[in-house]
């Protein structure tokens, strides 16, 4: 796999060092949540930094998870046998939002990458995992026509959405949780993730 990060012991002097604290903020937490536990595999739908912070902050928050950027179907199904479903529980979150850099580097392009993600969560709903797309960057992922390919195509396959709320000013993610009945959780500010995660998982046994 192109990259894959487990439980990273360098996150907190990552974020430390970019100068990052979490503040104290209030979720609204939907009532139609469903059941969030680890593991947790995440992607980026357009190779943006987004799936990155996510990981470091699972991983601040002692969750268990794995970064896979160009995360497959295939590649799913192989760590997760359709044989031990019964016993497999779990969850893939998806960022959306794109980069030209990191898609380049990748050598992907958007179309390439909506049919990755498309299938790959089509995979995860076969093994019984709960879908999150999150847009966590804020307005600087929703500026141009890639960024809103990503996002179109992959919302609306959610089973909870995570929204930067400065995103949603012309209401496209609020109509589309409530067109299709999908659990949503607005945030200001990624950061507010590593608070919001030990709200929202299963505490983890052991």
């Amino acid at each position: 796999m192109a990259r894959r990060i487990f439980l990273v012991l360098g996150a907190a002097l990552l974020i430390a060092g970019l100068g990052l604290t979490a503040l104290a903020q209030e979720f609204v937490i939907p009532e139609n949540l469903p059941v969030l536990k680890a593991p947790i595999y995440v992607t980026t739908c357009g190779q943006s930094p987004g799936a990155l912070m996510v990981g470091l902050l699972l991983g601040e928050v002692g969750l268990y998870y794995e970064l896979v950027d160009l995360l497959t179907a295939d590649e799913l199904n192989s760590e997760c046998p359709i044989d031990s479903i019964k016993d497999f529980a779990g969850v893939l979150f998806v960022t959306t939002g794109t980069s030209l850099k990191g898609m380049g580097a990748a050598g992907v392009d958007v179309d390439s990458e909506v049919a990755r993600c498309t299938a790959l969560i089509a995979a995860a709903r076969e093994l019984g995992m709960i879908i999150i797309v999150g847009q966590v960057e804020g307005a600087s992922r929703r500026v141009d026509e890639y960024d809103e390919q990503t996002i179109v195509a992959m919302s609306p396959l959610a089973d909870l959405l995570i929204t930067r709320s400065d995103v949603d000013e012309d209401g496209y993610f609020t109509t589309l949780a409530e067109e299709l009945g999908i659990p949503q959780i607005f945030i200001e500010d990624t950061l507010d993730l590593q608070i919001l995660f030990p709200l929202i998982f299963v505490a983890e046994e052991g």
